[in-house]
């Protein structure tokens, strides 16, 4: 086994087209007129960013004669369309009515795709929805093959779980539940030409997940309590045909089934019992004999590579910069990896599908300054042909680069996290943003292109997200160890990581700013409350300001797990509610204050931002606001994005860029085909500079 790095080199022959070959969809109307102009210049114009990826989920049809794809419409839907490679001209295109786009393309097989769907509205983008359509090449049978089953009243949602035969797909439905338990999980076989669904299997656990032999038999499953966010349940069928059930807390540990091996009584298991971070095992289910296959010290593993027939060739893992382990280094997937990675050194490789002679390849290619690009790979002669650039107006020479940093806390533990900084700037005395991404107890910041922190370093910040202790992927003493410390060690690590910075000599120290979204708005309003003297500004977005309203309001409450992991990640004494909660404690805070939030926010409701208004308002405290009446967690329409972005840059350019506490601020924020329905107010009595 061996660990190929970002950096490795290899040869793939064949020449890369400078061009791509695919046809240009539609372009968006680009604003022409004057709004943004008080951003001044900068190296990628501050619209780019919020243009949609071209293309998305290209894949190549079994027999290599035609592209699916995910086109954008110039009102930003995703149109799926079929490409003749011939001509690489659009053969045919599902289009659907209203505020619904593709977002997953298979191919059924070689003359029929199967697509499914989410939600781009307002306030509901990417919610899936329970529909899969069908179209053949020629866009004939262009239909809705799945819309519920009529045993449970048509409305479940369901996903594709893979394929039977070429008229026939798996897919998981979920009929039972509501938004206070997790529901089951029903499997049905699916036609994919005359829409009949016949039932397989009901899971005899909460979210299971199936695990089948090579005979295509159940024999365990994966999933849920329906009273507890942090256990998990093995099921395991006995030679009864029952099941027997086994329950891990995943604080202690987990040991769970993957997959079947190739060989007799052989499973793949994944662990966390014998070390915190994920193993890869290999499990006889009759001796009970655990072959270990690779585990990261340091990391869990975020995803198994699987070949076709279910066989782990790799582990993606991501310590710093992407890294794929090659488990199996003789497995066809493994080398011709090896071989693209040698090609794009310093990029992430993502292979998609391929032909189903194995000959022909479509994989992307993506890094920190670029969506990415679609390419075809040749197995045959190496040749490696140029498909689509996901964003041709983004130019990777001036997007701002990203480095993973390391740091360790005043109490010894190792903080990781990642540095984004300004083109054209040496890294030294910048003003820094602080970044501490949302959760807080399982999401995690990676490497990679990311929308946020390249539109802050684009306006010439440094920008600084932190896995904080309680993030995931870091193993489950790293997460499941500090429930209950909100506003303690996580907030300080925060704290170092800032002070790492200042020591660096990267971060200018009178001028750094915090910012976050939802979990990330608290730990804003709780760093400027907490270290008075650290920060220049704070901007809390659809931020947790109160804990006590937290236990009450919001759907988490409305489940009794989630009721469950509210006492355990927050604690349920009022005094350290109190004590922990900026909007409690909104005398301590010095610096300027910025707040937004969606008027519709069920997960943080309004109550939250209401609170730390009014306690920043009776101290007469410099603080402006923005409502956006029709969101709900953030912001969806790209309008409201540009408005909630631009006053945020605006905001920072007065306290630690190149304006004054005093200027007024920026009046034009606010699209020229924008609806004009954000409520920003500016509270001009108070006191500033």
């Amino acid at each position: 086994m061996k660990i190929l790095s970002m950096l490795s080199v290899a040869v793939v022959t064949g020449a890369v087209a400078a061009m791509s070959i695919l046809p240009a969809p539609a372009e968006a109307k680009e604003q022409v007129h004057k709004p943004f102009a008080s951003l001044g210049e900068m190296p990628i114009p501050f619209e780019d960013l919020f243009r949609p990826a071209a293309y998305n989920n290209i894949r190549i049809s079994p027999d290599g004669k035609y592209f699916a794809a995910g086109r954008t419409r110039e009102d930003g839907m995703t149109d799926g369309v079929i490409i003749d490679r011939r001509t690489m001209e659009v053969k045919s295109t599902l289009e659907m009515a209203g505020d619904v786009g593709v977002s997953q393309i298979q191919w059924a097989n070689k003359e029929r795709v199967l697509f499914s769907f989410t939600m781009k509205s307002a306030v509901a983008e990417d919610a899936s929805t329970s529909q899969i359509a069908a179209m053949n090449i020629d866009g004939s049978r262009k239909e809705i093959i799945y819309t519920g089953t009529s045993d449970y009243g048509g409305g479940e949602g369901a996903v594709l779980a893979g394929k039977i035969d070429d008229k026939h797909y798996r897919i998981e439905v979920y009929p039972s539940g509501s938004a206070l338990n997790f529901p089951l999980k029903y499997i049905y076989k699916l036609n994919i030409y005359t829409r009949k669904t016949t039932l397989i299997a009901r899971s005899p656990i909460r979210m299971g997940r199936p695990i089948s032999n090579k005979d295509g038999e159940i024999t365990h499953w994966v999933g849920k309590l329906p009273d507890d966010f942090d256990a998990t349940v093995v099921a395991t069928k006995n030679a009864a045909g029952e099941w027997d059930e086994t329950v891990f807390q995943n604080k202690d540990g987990v040991f769970e089934p993957m997959g079947w091996t190739k060989e007799k009584d052989w499973m793949w298991y994944t662990d966390t019992v014998d070390a915190p971070t994920k193993g890869l095992y290999r499990y006889n289910v009759k001796t009970g004999e655990k072959k270990l296959v690779y585990r990261h010290p340091k990391v869990d593993y975020d995803r198994i590579f699987n070949d076709d027939d279910g066989n782990p060739w790799g582990a993606l893992v991501n310590y710093d910069y992407p890294t794929v382990v090659y488990i199996d280094e003789d497995n066809h997937y493994a080398k011709t990896h090896k071989r693209l990675q040698g090609t794009f050194p310093n990029k992430h490789i993502q292979i998609l599908n391929r032909t189903s002679d194995g000959n022909e390849w479509v994989v992307h290619v993506g890094d920190d300054r670029h969506p990415g690009s679609y390419y075809v790979y040749n197995q045959f002669d190496g040749a490696l042909k140029f498909l689509a650039n996901q964003a041709e107006w983004i130019d990777p020479a001036k997007v701002p680069t990203t480095h993973p940093v390391r740091f360790t806390a005043r109490d010894g533990l190792e903080i990781n996290g990642y540095l984004t900084l300004p083109i054209n700037k040496e890294a030294k005395n910048l003003p820094l943003i602080i970044l501490p991404h949302g959760g807080p107890h399982g999401p995690r910041d990676y490497w990679g292109y990311n929308k946020e922190r390249i539109i802050f370093a684009n306006a010439g910040y440094a920008v600084m997200h932190v896995n904080y202790r309680g993030s995931g992927g870091y193993g489950r003493e790293f997460l499941f160890d500090w429930y209950g410390h909100w506003g303690m060690e996580m907030q300080d690590d925060l704290t170092d990581a800032t002070n790492w910075a200042i020591n660096a000599g990267i971060a200018d120290t009178d001028r750094i700013c915090i910012y976050g979204a939802s979990y990330g708005g608290y730990a804003a309003m709780q760093g400027v409350t907490k270290e008075p003297d650290l920060y220049q500004c704070g901007i809390g977005y659809v931020g947790v300001y109160d804990m006590a309203i937290f236990s009450t309001h919001g759907d988490i409450r409305l489940r009794k797990a989630g009721r469950k992991y509210l006492a355990a990640a927050t604690g349920t004494d009022p005094e350290v509610h109190r004590q922990r909660s900026p909007s409690r404690n909104a005398e301590r805070i010095t610096a300027p204050v910025f707040l937004v939030q969606g008027a519709r926010d069920v997960r943080v409701p309004i109550e939250h931002y209401w609170a730390m208004r009014d306690a920043l308002v009776k101290q007469n405290h410099p603080l402006e606001t923005l409502v956006a009446p029709r969101a709900f967690h953030g912001a969806r329409e790209k309008t409201s994005q540009l408005e909630i972005y631009c006053r945020m840059i605006n905001f920072f350019d007065r306290h630690i860029g190149d304006g004054k506490p005093t200027d007024a601020p920026a009046n034009d924020c606010v699209p020229e085909d924008g609806p004009g329905l954000l409520e920003y107010h500016y509270y001009e009595e108070a006191k500033r500079g």
